[in-house]
């Protein structure tokens, strides 16, 4: 146990390195599907009127290509019941969530597709819910060595987590092109507030977004950054003090939501940096932890996954609550989704019994309130 516990960790560790280094996701990839004795991982971001992308390892370059060129995306089952069942509360699928035994047997995606490719099984883990269609984290696995079972879906749905944490930091630097530009030029560019934080939580760098984020939200403190908001430091303490554990102790990221002095509120999220990640710093004194901030409200909307780890929902019911929450009719909100009002109605009773309201306008006002819930 303490071994399989090791390589986890490993595991995770690869993943934030490659979100301050998108050109080591190949690696961090590689190393989840070793880890479920797959094929290699990808992420894949589906979207339904147009072809998919993927961030993937060398090794799955082959049936990438074949998956892309022969327009697979458009019969791939798991992804086409992907949202729908999310929907119905699923974050982790495998092929016996997706597919009957029949399907299993018959359809080309196994029959012709996975055959060709050296696929027998696929799991996958719903991530990002806020840019794409559908964006997962797949597993891929050879016939021979059995379908996944839940305990691996379960680790999986623990890994996702932390590659959409990473993923938020990589996909800033890579939309900018900073492959070709200094780490600190590029992390002066991003548009969400950045802080690298020394292993005593001292203050080693603040992007300029980050700098704005002083004079409501944080203060130095003798190097140290704290809560401007008096009630809110022993919150922010607390949570930047248990950042590491996301490798150490392989456990889940959640964010913290501060009250400014302006009454807004600020979505941080503490993002541990190994030994490996250290070493994009070059010279820099390295960080052990990366604050990202960014304020709750962006375009009157929340973040959907500020909203599924405060109010435990799955990523498809925060997609709606967020949405709702903002003041979108139903009709317009199932309409943005791609699902049925009669699904929306369903999914919305289910958010207002998770979040203890039974009205709308309660739903928003527990948005609002979101700074006051502890996620411990």
């Amino acid at each position: 146990m303490k071994a399989q516990t090791q390589v986890l960790s490993e595991t995770i560790e690869a993943i934030y390195a490659a979100g301050l280094n998108p050109e080591r996701w190949p690696h961090a990839l590689e190393c989840i599907g070793d880890y479920f004795n797959g094929e290699g991982s990808i992420i894949l971001f589906y979207e339904t009127q147009s072809t998919s992308t993927f961030i993937y390892p060398e090794k799955l370059r082959s049936a990438v290509n074949i998956y892309l060129d022969e327009q697979w995306w458009k019969r791939d089952l798991h992804a086409q019941r992907a949202i729908a069942l999310n929907m119905r509360g699923f974050e982790v699928m495998s092929d016996q969530t997706v597919a009957s035994e029949s399907e299993i047997r018959s359809h080309p995606i196994y029959t012709d597709f996975f055959r060709r490719v050296g696929f027998g099984w696929l799991m996958s883990c719903i991530i990002l819910p806020d840019r794409h269609d559908l964006v997962v984290v797949s597993v891929p696995r050879a016939k021979a060595k059995g379908p996944f079972t839940s305990e691996e879906m379960q680790t999986l749905g623990l890994l996702g987590r932390h590659v959409e944490q990473s993923l938020r930091i990589s996909l800033r630097l890579s939309n900018m092109g900073s492959m070709e530009t200094a780490l600190k030029q590029a992390l002066d560019a991003i548009d969400a507030g950045m802080h690298t934080l020394s292993a005593d939580c001292r203050i080693l760098f603040s992007n300029r977004a980050g700098q704005s984020q002083f004079e409501d939200y944080f203060y130095n403190d003798d190097g140290y950054l704290i809560a401007r908001v008096a009630g809110e430091r022993e919150k922010l303490e607390n949570y930047l003090a248990k950042a590491h554990l996301a490798i150490s102790e392989c456990k889940a990221p959640k964010p913290c939501v501060l009250i400014g002095t302006n009454g807004a509120q600020l979505v941080v999220w503490a993002t541990p940096v190994g030994n490996d990640a250290r070493a994009s710093f070059g010279r820099w004194s390295a960080p052990a932890t990366i604050v990202f901030a960014t304020p709750l409200m962006r375009d009157t909307q929340v973040d959907p996954v500020v909203l599924r780890d405060c109010m435990d929902l799955t990523i498809s019911e925060a997609r709606l609550a967020s949405l709702i929450g903002c003041g979108m009719p139903i009709e317009k909100a199932a309409e943005k989704l791609g699902i049925t009002v009669g699904t929306a109605r369903n999914v919305l009773k289910t958010v207002f019994r998770k979040a203890g309201v039974n009205r709308q306008v309660h739903l928003a006002l527990k948005i609002y309130n979101l700074g006051r819930i502890s996620l411990d």
